[in-house]
């Protein structure tokens, strides 16, 4: 007989294994870098640094969507401010997700407010992240994506996805992989501060 944990051990494992294959077919598809690339609006996917790589959820609309909160509620985007953002999506079920997120609070510290930070946990119960925000410390903004409206938004591509915001409120940059700190303050300096 199965338990109600046995299915959620299950459902954990079938997305962890969904995230590994579409990496994989993504670098199949676009050689070795699949940790940097994008989906075109044709359905192309292409690799960062290529002719023509636009991130198909940028252009010169300004994104703005609402996110659960992990006590149960709503919250705007637009409600963040006027300044660059950057949205990290993660999940208690990706190793590489938690891996990556003391570093993004390190950058988040070190840039001190000139960037805001959100993390959206994708399709996890709000008690799990809630769990793994309090084990790597970070202290950004943190909300909930339950049925993937807004990763789908993004047309992230695996787990980690990183969304670079300008303050404009426009996309200037999607990343799918995990992100050093070092990467990541080089990729916020390059595209949210130059």
């Amino acid at each position: 007989m199965t338990t109600p944990t046995d299915h959620s051990a299950r459902r954990r494992a079938l997305r962890l294994v969904a995230a590994v294959a579409t990496l994989v077919l993504t670098a199949v598809a676009c050689g070795s870098d699949a940790a940097n690339v994008a989906r075109l609006d044709d359905g192309r996917i292409i690799a960062e640094g290529a002719p023509g790589r636009t991130p198909s959820a940028s252009g010169a609309t300004p994104v703005d969507f609402r996110y659960g909160t992990l006590d149960g509620g709503s919250a705007a985007f637009s409600a963040l401010g006027d300044k660059p953002v950057v949205v990290n999506f993660f999940a208690s079920w990706c190793p590489a997700c938690i891996a990556e997120m003391p570093d993004f609070e390190t950058v988040h510290q070190a840039l001190d407010g000139r960037v805001d930070f959100l993390g959206l946990a994708l399709q996890d119960r709000p008690e799990s992240a809630a769990s793994l925000v309090e084990q790597t410390g970070i202290t950004y903004a943190v909300g909930t994506d339950d049925d993937a409206e807004i990763f789908e938004m993004f047309q992230g591509l695996g787990m980690p996805t990183t969304v670079f915001i300008d303050s404009d409120g426009v996309v200037q940059d999607v990343h799918s992989g995990q992100l050093s700190a070092e990467a990541l303050r080089e990729r916020i300096d390059r595209v949210l501060l130059s």
